[in-house]
């Protein structure tokens, strides 16, 4: 997939690291796309993490969320949990 392809693919979505330790996922795991671009080995995701904070990744490294995650993510946001 191309990077225009991807970049439509996943706008709006709610995406999340994907993590290869088993470490549980936290609040600051989850963002949305704001860019996808091209690299010498893959694409290149710009992604919008809480607090406005901006942050860049390769696209292997991420996924769209779950709706169990999704859900999750919510709970947390209403307990303060980050």
């Amino acid at each position: 997939m191309d990077a225009r392809a991807y970049g439509r693919a996943y706008a709006g979505k709610l995406m999340i690291i994907d993590r290869t330790d088993g470490r549980a996922p936290a609040t600051a795991d989850y963002f949305h796309i704001e860019s996808v671009g091209t690299h010498p080995t893959g694409l290149m995701v710009t992604g919008r993490f809480e607090n406005d904070k901006c942050n860049h990744m390769m696209a292997s490294a991420v996924r769209e969320a779950n709706p169990s995650e999704i859900e999750w993510l919510q709970a947390a946001h209403n307990k303060g949990i980050s």
